[in-house]
């Protein structure tokens, strides 16, 4: 049995405390991003606002998190179920807008973290499967994401389906079918 084995995935909205799941979520979220260095706190809310601000507020249940044995948060998704009805969503967040030639395919999205010392179980594959799974039961055709066109994850999506790409400038679009 490995690490991985031992996670229970649950929606944000199923956990008995919402605001420790939140933190951890921000734990994570900041453990993982490639930027480090805020010039305030605001700037630092911000820019988590920016990034997950709108599924805690509009998709809390299309939030799912990694939860380790001892109730540990070890990992989380947040997912968009209508990429081009998210008008709010398409307000926040840069280039938001650049793929949505694609929405209507794969109207779906969502961004995914784990936290450093839990990568390499397969937490992150799971958290994507379980959020495909819920969009495909929903009838969804499709779900994409959108990442730098070099970045280290490009393989892993690849791995977890997401084979139709679309390369804008930087940014690289996958897109995984969901065969409904």
């Amino acid at each position: 049995m490995t690490a991985g084995d031992r996670i229970r995935l649950e929606r944000l909205t199923a956990l008995p405390d919402r605001g420790a799941a939140l933190a951890a979520l921000e734990e994570i979220f900041f453990a993982s991003t490639t930027r480090t260095e805020f010039a305030s706190a605001a700037e630092r809310a911000a820019f988590l606002a920016t990034w997950t601000g709108w599924f805690v507020d509009e998709a809390a249940r299309d939030i799912w998190m990694a939860v380790a044995a001892d109730g540990q948060v070890v990992g989380y998704l947040t997912g968009c179920k209508d990429s081009a009805g998210a008008v709010e969503l398409a307000r926040r967040v840069p280039k938001y807008e650049l793929f949505a030639d694609h929405f209507a395919a794969y109207p779906a999205h969502f961004h995914v973290n784990v936290r450093p010392g839990w990568r390499e179980h397969g937490l992150g594959r799971r958290l994507v499967d379980r959020f495909a799974e819920d969009c495909r039961e929903d009838g969804l055709p499709g779900v994409h994401l959108v990442t730098a066109v070099f970045a280290r994850n490009v393989e892993f999506y690849q791995r977890a389906g997401f084979t139709d790409a679309c390369q804008r400038g930087p940014l690289l679009f996958l897109g995984r079918r969901l065969n409904t």
